[in-house]
């Protein structure tokens, strides 16, 4: 039976992971970079300890004698190069960064665009679309963030600290070893702290996407929204939304600030005793007066870093957040693989369901032991009341979904063994609801088809009864149909669809409803075009309206999930108590031609 696909939850050391093994397909400018942050923030360091002899010789009486003045002269000298030095390492730093982290933010859009679109369809109704394009954006920038805080603020930590507490060490141990205790102390406080704070961090950004999600959908259903006047109800259903969000940033950002005051508490006391020790230590002749001023800046330079640890914990905690949400989506194992790498090749278009047997995921069977049989070039009229199982059908073929039992076959060829790219490449498919890219007209025909040339794409159009209204736009072929087609009317999006799949001129044919939102006229004329499209093809043709079928080579009547007449007509009509009888005379009002 059908297994439902559940996300493994994600940590910090699997976001780690996942930027590392990102990051070393680009290794060298991340080297190049990180190199360069360790030289030029050890030249940053050194500059202090040249400002001490400087200061110890200029506090002497005697500083101004001749000779002295070559050695200052030599210490400036030095002190030039180095920072000169330094900022060339810096500039390094960041053409490497340049050079890495935009490739590698390129590289996680192309890998979420390509696995998030190999998703099953069942996939893409649970989720909202606004919140998964914000996850795809949150696991970019979070790559971004961490890298920078990596190489600008963790690298730097690791040579500073180290280096400090060495040279401090040697003026004086201990003073020194106040600096050991202090940064142990302050790096444990803060590791606590993000890891009591990671999963509000979490639970914050999980209920961003929602909020973004919501706000997605209320967009997109704004005609439902003022049509109901249900403003009111959608206003006090997303504040409740907002509610929630607000009560986790504020308890994420409430637990940081009452770290920061800890933090500058402990930074205080550390501060005054290491320049009480420092000031004991002169008074007794174990340093000189530069030295003093070398603990300061160095005391400086340690706040400087461990302030930024704050920071840095933030931000990496708030990117860990972000990014788990996409990369439970990439560890999420797609629902619909392609068991090989054969590609469906179709001649002559027959379809075959044999014993067939399929479970939606609540595991109530839909299918059980279904028998069809398609003749290549065989116009079949698939019809009955919802929920019949008559779209299920198609989406099966598709592949949308897999089945349990039983084979689905095109051609001979097991389409559970094709990859699914050649099925889907195989087969034309007129929706029911008709969705367009925010594109022109023209590139939206020409989507199954796009090396066709305008001739082509005009020939399409006429057949499918839409180049009269396209004609009459102000940019004609080239006017964009905004977001979902919503520009056009339903009638004119249907017609563009049915263009499209004329255009694409595959063996077999699908029409889901094609003709479900045409009024009489248009109707008509679509009739007659649809004649012409499905000759010398393999037509599966979904209605609810009887009188687009009546010329079909046989007709499939389908009721609570099972084929229960299939025959023509003419034959279906002659059955004294069949459901095909039934349908059609609650619809008698609605057959153009009534057949002799």
């Amino acid at each position: 039976m059908w297994k439902e696909n559940k996300k493994k939850k994600v940590g910090t050391r699997r976001v780690v992971s996942y930027f590392r093994k990102m990051t070393m397909t680009r290794k060298w400018p991340f080297i190049i970079a990180s190199v360069g942050m360790i030289i030029a923030s050890l030249a940053s360091l050194i500059l202090p300890i040249y400002y001490t002899k400087i200061i110890d010789i200029v506090q002497t009486n005697t500083w101004n004698r001749p000779e002295l003045l070559p050695v200052l002269m030599w210490i400036l000298m030095s002190m030039a190069i180095i920072e000169l030095f330094s900022i060339g390492w810096w500039r390094m730093v960041g053409f490497g960064m340049v050079s890495l982290e935009p490739k590698i933010m390129r590289r996680i859009y192309e890998q979420c665009f390509a696995y998030l679109h190999r998703h099953s369809f069942s996939f893409f109704t649970n989720n909202f679309s606004g919140s998964l394009v914000k996850k795809i954006n949150k696991l970019a920038g979070s790559y971004e963030n961490i890298v920078d805080n990596f190489v600008f603020n963790i690298l730097r930590i690791i040579i500073y600290l180290p280096f400090i507490v060495i040279v401090v060490s040697q003026k004086d141990m201990m003073i020194g070893i106040v600096f050991i205790i202090f940064i142990v102390i302050f790096w444990i406080l803060q590791y606590f702290f993000f890891k009591r704070n990671t999963s509000y961090e979490i639970q914050a950004n999980i209920q961003d996407s929602k909020t973004t999600g919501e706000l997605a959908d209320t967009i997109t259903n704004n005609f439902n929204i003022l049509t109901f006047a249900s403003v009111p109800r959608e206003i006090k259903r997303f504040n409740g939304v907002i509610a929630k969000r607000e009560h986790l940033t504020k308890v994420k950002r409430m637990r940081a600030e009452w770290m920061f005051f800890a933090s500058t508490i402990f930074i205080f006391f550390f501060e005054i005793g290491a320049i009480y020790l420092a000031i004991k230590a002169r008074s007794k002749g174990m340093i000189s007066a530069g030295v003093i001023i070398l603990i300061q800046v160095y005391i400086f330079k340690v706040f400087e870093q461990l302030f930024s640890v704050r920071q840095i914990f933030k931000q990496v905690n708030r990117a860990i957040g972000e990014s788990s949400e996409m990369l439970e989506i990439l560890d999420e194992q797609h629902e619909i693989v392609d068991r090989s790498a054969t590609k469906l090749h179709v001649e002559s278009g027959r379809v075959e369901f044999s014993n067939v047997q399929f479970a939606y995921a609540d595991g109530n069977p839909i299918f059980n032991g279904l028998d069809l049989r398609i003749k290549q070039g065989e116009k079949v009229a698939i019809v009955g009341q919802s929920w019949s199982g008559k779209t299920t059908l198609v989406k099966l073929l598709f592949r949308f979904f897999d089945i349990q039992w039983g084979n689905i076959l095109v051609d001979g060829q097991d389409i559970a063994q094709v990859t699914q790219d050649s099925l889907r490449d195989s087969i034309s498919m007129v929706p029911q609801d008709t969705v367009l890219f925010h594109r022109s007209i023209k590139e939206n025909i020409a989507y199954g088809n796009p090396e066709a040339s305008d001739e082509e794409i005009i020939a399409a159009a006429k057949m499918a009864r839409c180049h009269e209204f396209i004609s009459k736009l102000s940019s004609g072929y080239d006017t964009l149909v905004g977001e979902r087609g919503i520009k056009l009317s339903w009638g004119e999006r249907q017609r563009v669809a049915i263009a499209r799949a004329i255009l694409e001129n595959k063996r077999i044919l699908v029409l889901d409803e094609a003709t479900s939102s045409l009024d009489s006229e248009s109707e008509h004329l679509i009739q007659e075009a649809m004649d012409e499209v499905i000759k010398n093809k393999t037509a599966i043709v979904i209605a609810h309206r009887l009188s687009t079928i009546m010329k079909m080579d046989r007709i499939i009547v389908m009721d609570k999930w099972a084929i229960i007449e299939k025959w023509s007509h003419k034959e279906l009509l002659a059955l004294e108590n069949g459901v095909y009888k039934k349908l059609r005379d609650i619809q008698s009002g609605g057959f153009i031609v009534e057949a002799q």
